[in-house]
């Protein structure tokens, strides 16, 4: 799919809500105050219980310092900083996504999602990278294309920032040249060997606020960063495949990626039609595939049977 396919496919996106536009592919939107508090909300519900808490704490700095406390003992965080959903954690996670669901049904792009992956991510960042991490296959700190780790590669990154030290603690965008290529997004044994591709990019001048979602585009390149003096941080990342007006012959999809996927009504049904199980304790692990694949035990059970 040439570049001004993606742009035409994301123009048509973006022209269904109000957002402000520093990419013509990449797009910031602004929630509104109630569908903002109840994602905030559903989140920190979500933190708590993972902290095997007695109690909820709303309060983001509190929950957040005890993150970084407790850091080492807290088993249901990877290397990259994603807190997986398990059995104790299955009823706030659910709640969680409904929230994030409303958010993008707000959006009113329903009918132009072919797909959504799942589980979407809830990702810590300390104010310091890990060493042993960026050693690792797909760490976020390289400027990669989630279709590297093998997503589909007619994707859309959503990505919204939620608590903590969201200015100097981010994602970056960079933006694609004009002689990009399809190919560039093709599947790699690791972020790093993206590197030559990742050298024709252009930073773009975007930090997302709390309350904001961000879209771009997989033809973009992102990661995470670090300014001086960071603290930690939480935030959402998922992705979902926009429907496009001329197909790239495909999607390119790793084989371990392929039961990763939901139609955007299972999404919008999260709670009411369709509830998400995750089936391992805290302590039982799951093999991410040097990152090809999600490390979580996801099944995904119907609440009201199809009509006859």
């Amino acid at each position: 799919m040439s570049l001004e396919n993606r742009i035409t496919a994301f123009d048509t996106m973006a022209s269904r809500f109000k957002a402000t536009r520093p990419s013509k592919l990449i797009a910031l939107h602004d929630m509104t105050p109630a569908t903002w508090s109840n994602l905030s909300s559903a989140a920190l519900t979500y933190l708590s219980r993972n902290l095997d808490s007695v109690e909820t704490i709303l309060d983001d700095k509190m929950l957040l310092d005890r993150y970084v406390a407790q850091w080492d003992s807290i088993v249901t965080i990877t290397p990259n900083g994603m807190i997986v959903p398990k059995r104790h954690t299955m009823l706030e996670y659910n709640l969680l996504v409904r929230a994030f669901a409303k958010v993008i049904s707000a959006l009113g792009i329903g009918d132009l999602i072919v797909s959504w992956h799942v589980p979407l991510n809830v990702r810590i960042k300390r104010g310091l990278a890990c060493e042993s991490n960026l050693k690792r296959h797909h760490p976020t700190e390289h400027i990669h294309s989630d279709s590297w780790a093998g997503e589909s590669s007619e994707s859309v990154t959503v990505h919204l920032p939620l608590f903590g030290d969201t200015e100097r603690n981010c994602v970056v965008f960079f933006e694609p040249p004009r002689n990009f290529e399809e190919d560039w997004l093709k599947p790699l044994p690791s972020y790093i060997a993206g590197k030559a591709i990742a050298e024709q990019y252009k930073e773009v001048d975007v930090r997302a606020k709390k309350g904001q979602v961000v879209l771009a585009d997989f033809s973009t390149l992102h990661r995470s960063t670090r300014l001086s003096g960071a603290a930690a941080r939480v935030s959402i990342d998922t992705t979902f495949v926009l429907r496009k007006p001329v197909s790239n012959g495909g999607e390119r999809i790793h084989p371990w990626r392929e039961n990763e996927r939901v139609s955007p009504e299972v999404l919008d049904g999260i709670g009411e039609t369709h509830f998400f199980v995750f089936t391992n304790t805290k302590d039982q692990q799951v093999d991410s595939a040097g990152g090809f694949k999600h490390p979580s035990s996801l099944q995904i059970i119907r609440l009201i049977p199809e009509a006859a």
